[in-house]
């Protein structure tokens, strides 16, 4: 029973030894002094990432710094061309090294972590703050397709509203009946005017244009679509169009 026991233990801390040696990502480190002397130089521009929890952040972190929790760091939408530092509290803080591990596998590679973090920099007497900026996360959006057939079938219920995001002279030239002509350049100013009671579909020509303005709504909080296809795919199956501004 004892001998059971005992293996038991030996596991168990082996295993906990295993995951604190994994979690150190073999990046470079930087010592403070180099990070000071690059923010002062200002010819080489890095971005000082603090990995810790906004509730310390905001007690105290490196002037400047941005906060990004290490635990969804690579949900931030960080330019993969940037040059990072990351630190977290003091030398024995892992959570820099996890964050930088986790960057690397998403294909960053201008990573380093700070030697010492937070409280070497501290004592070194180099500028904190408190409060600052911390860096929001939004969720991912997913935007639905509608099919050309969907929608020719429920054109009539009045419970959707079809937007055509080309431009006007393309618009006038023909339309999905009942579409309103919004440009995509003109669509941010118009959100205001939209109401969020009934469902959206969007289409264009280009469907690049047509998925950035299904973005920009479903960004903004309306249920939306993006025509499936386009207006291609509506005019090959011969569905109706309009020409001239909607009456």
């Amino acid at each position: 029973m004892f001998g059971k026991v005992m293996a038991r233990f030996i596991f168990t801390i082996a295993f906990i030894a295993g995951l604190s040696l994994s979690g150190f990502c073999e990046v470079l480190i930087i010592s403070c002094d180099e990070v000071q002397k690059i923010l002062a130089d200002k010819s080489v521009k890095i971005i000082l990432v603090d990995v810790r929890s906004s509730f310390d952040f905001e007690k105290k972190h490196i002037y400047g710094a941005l906060n990004i929790p290490y635990n969804i760091i690579d949900k931030a939408g960080l330019p993969k061309d940037g040059t990072f530092v990351l630190y977290c509290s003091n030398e024995k803080c892992p959570l820099s090294h996890l964050a930088a591990k986790t960057l690397e596998s998403a294909g960053y590679t201008n990573l380093k972590v700070l030697k010492g973090g937070l409280e070497e920099w501290e004592n070194k007497n180099f500028p904190v703050e408190s409060g600052g900026q911390i860096k929001k996360i939004r969720p991912v959006v997913k935007i639905h397709s509608m099919t050309a057939l969907a929608l020719k079938k429920n054109l009539k219920t009045g419970k959707l509203v079809v937007i055509d995001t080309r431009l006007e002279k393309e618009f006038l030239a023909g339309h999905i009946p009942g579409a309103k002509n919004i440009p995509l350049e003109n669509l941010k100013s118009y959100i205001s005017e939209l109401d969020n009671a009934f469902e959206f579909v969007v289409y264009d020509r280009q469907n690049n244009r047509a998925m950035k303005a299904a973005k920009l709504l479903a960004a903004e909080g309306f249920k939306v679509f993006e025509l499936s296809g386009g207006l291609q795919v509506w005019c090959a199956k011969k569905y109706p169009l309009e020409t001239g501004a909607v009456k």
